[in-house]
């Protein structure tokens, strides 16, 4: 699965079947946790981590997820007693895909002449051959290395979720992850107390990573930063948003 389309692909969605908050959160959740596990078909999670990882109590948990089942968001099963429920998340992009899939034109006219030579391909091949046109898995590479910068923890869905937002609003991930290093050294060289170091999906979603995009060691001048003044609105205005981006 792309995450990085899935996530447009949710947005899009949201302007013609908008979802409460806490629906929002626990999609969010689900993705990320999917993410980590490799993008199973199906996967098994606890109450207690998505409550976590959301940020949502037991009720508001059980209506946000009945409210992503009946819309077609994800599916999910519960398997009784204690164990905890399975969770299918649907794919916004082939969905998107297949309803969007110009039908094949029915034949005019009648084929007169039998067809005396056998078609050069199989028709199965022929199918497998038009499903290979789904858009392909462009996943976010560098999350990992970003975390492991960053001198704070960078736990739940929200930083994940925030990271993703930039990389697809046009920011190199080698950029990010700069950041995150240079952040990180003027923290421990000013011996910045832990309380007052940003919270990561901050640093990200209110662009102060463009700040520390200069090392230290690159002079008084150092990178040119010109192509990241825009602000993330801006950018994701230009790959078709037309909303003010205002984070999560």
């Amino acid at each position: 699965m792309n995450y990085l389309a899935e996530i447009k692909a949710f947005y899009d969605r949201l302007e013609l079947n908008p979802q409460p908050n806490t629906a929002i959160a626990l999609w969010h959740a689900l993705m990320s946790i999917a993410n980590k596990a490799g993008w199973p078909d199906t996967f098994t999670v606890a109450s207690s981590v998505l409550g976590l990882r959301s940020g949502l109590n037991a009720s508001a948990l059980k209506r946000a997820r009945n409210k992503l089942a009946t819309d077609g968001f994800i599916e999910w099963k519960s398997r009784g007693g204690n164990l905890a429920a399975q969770y299918k998340i649907n794919s916004l992009v082939v969905q998107n895909y297949s309803k969007n899939e110009p039908q094949d034109e029915p034949q005019s006219e009648l084929q007169i002449a039998p067809q005396f030579e056998p078609q050069s391909e199989p028709i199965n091949k022929q199918r497998h051959k038009h499903k290979q046109n789904t858009p392909p898995i462009s996943p976010v590479e560098k999350f990992g290395e970003f975390a492991a910068a960053y001198p704070k923890r960078c736990t739940g869905c929200l930083v994940e979720t925030e990271y993703c937002n930039a990389v697809l609003a046009g920011v190199p991930e080698d950029d990010l992850v700069l950041a995150a290093q240079n952040y990180a050294d003027i923290c421990r060289r000013e011996k910045t107390a832990e309380r007052y170091i940003k919270k990561p999906e901050n640093f990200l979603r209110e662009n102060l990573f463009m700040q520390y995009l200069k090392g230290e060691n690159d002079g008084p001048v150092g990178r040119d930063t010109g192509t990241h003044e825009k602000s993330l609105n801006e950018l994701m205005q230009e790959c078709g948003d037309t909303g003010d981006f205002q984070g999560f």
